[in-house]
């Protein structure tokens, strides 16, 4: 099996318009994993568990209540819509536990992950999510802010420089699936939104998470104005996606305070990692446990300015203290050995679980070696993953 030229296969099959797009060049050599892992179906019945209880966390208005002077401090306000292919990311620990990473309302190959199924044929894990969802997600979103998708509905799906986003496949699949609904959908770079293009939609995928650089101003203010219904958007990511809500979730008393109680007390704080504020005033505790932590920036993606406690240098330690750096308990990825044609070897893992408000639609496992998930491992890159008993 030639599984880059499989996908492509079924990138043009599904997407007419993709015929002529240079996918060969597109799609990366390990972008999709030979294998498989599989799960027990209670570890993903508890996956979709914690999305749910999250979300319905977020949507308690005591929970809001809590953060009413952090969304004035960064000159926020309910939109009214959430937030379109958010994913929550996790790791298995030793005892099948659960652990959130992150929450991510920037999560790519949500539709690349829905046809790799399609492709190899393997039964979704969430049995009745269906592309057609995506359709109604963003319908929902619209309904939110008092509108709808009425004809000719403008979408845009935005970044920045889309062209050399190195999922910039992804886009273009959106982009024929939205103009299959009979949207005038186009890719626009943040910059040029609203320049010869005005959409009433825009999928965001571009990163600065609170839109405030410079060259975001007129985006913001689109966003602020309720010119535009924005998804993902910076007032979903200040709710649920902003790390320092990890954080604020392990607060004694903070999740009680919202009615969370019994089994889905102890599910949520069971799967919620210990996190600290890298804080002046907690740094020396901090220092002298490292090894148990891993480091990484509130508000930035991916592995950037990311360390582990068990290797970090005390200057690269006094460099981030006070820096809005998380200090998230180190939670270990869990490995699966596979046969290659090199023989066995061992992949590190973990788990995408995407999900719109509080259902849960698909779940890919990211296969990886090394440090970090990076799409560059041979037979590594997004897999599929499988309910077993």
């Amino acid at each position: 099996m030639n599984l880059k030229a499989d996908f492509i296969q079924q990138l043009r099959s599904s997407y007419k318009g993709l015929a002529n797009e240079p996918l060969e060049d597109l799609v990366s050599e390990n972008l999709i994993s030979p294998f498989t892992v599989t799960l027990p179906e209670t570890v993903i019945k508890k996956a979709e568990k914690i999305v749910s209880l999250l979300f319905n966390l977020r949507e308690q208005s005591s929970y809001l209540k809590h953060y009413d002077n952090l969304i004035a401090e960064k000159g926020l306000k309910d939109p009214g819509n959430k937030s379109i292919m958010m994913s929550y990311d996790f790791h298995l620990d030793e005892h099948q536990n659960l652990k959130l990473i992150e929450v991510n309302t920037n999560a790519a190959f949500l539709i690349l992950g829905y046809e790799m199924y399609q492709m190899k044929g393997h039964p979704l894990p969430v049995a009745d999510f269906t592309r057609d969802e995506i359709r109604h997600m963003i319908e929902t979103e619209m309904s939110l802010q008092g509108k709808t998708a009425s004809t000719p509905f403008k979408v845009a799906i935005t970044d920045e420089t889309p062209s050399q986003q190195r999922l910039f496949v992804e886009f273009l699949a959106y982009n024929e699936l939205f103009k299959s609904y009979g949207w005038d959908s186009r890719i626009v770079d943040y910059r040029d939104l609203f320049k010869d293009f005005s959409p009433d939609f825009i999928y965001n995928r571009y990163t600065d998470f609170f839109l405030t650089e410079p060259s975001s101003s007129v985006l913001r203010e689109k966003f602020l104005n309720g010119a535009v219904c924005l998804s993902p958007n910076p007032f979903e990511y200040l709710m649920l996606a902003d790390k320092q809500r990890l954080i604020d979730w392990g607060v004694p008393g903070f999740l009680e305070a919202q009615g969370l109680s019994g089994a889905d007390l102890d599910l949520v704080r069971t799967s919620v990692p210990e996190s600290y504020d890298v804080c002046e005033s907690k740094a020396a505790e901090i220092w002298a446990d490292r090894k148990r932590f891993f480091f990484k920036p509130k508000n930035a993606f991916g592995s950037k300015q990311s360390y582990r406690g068990s290797s970090i240098s005390r200057s690269a330690f006094d460099k981030i203290v006070g820096h809005d750096m998380i200090a998230q308990e180190f939670v270990p990825a869990p490995e699966q050995t596979f046969e290659t044609p090199e023989g066995p070897q061992a992949f590190k893992y973990d788990l995408r679980c995407y999900a719109y408000q509080g259902r849960m639609q698909l779940i890919l496992a990211r296969l990886y070696q090394g440090q970090v998930t990076n799409l560059r491992t041979p037979y590594g890159g997004f897999a599929t993953v499988l309910k077993g008993s």
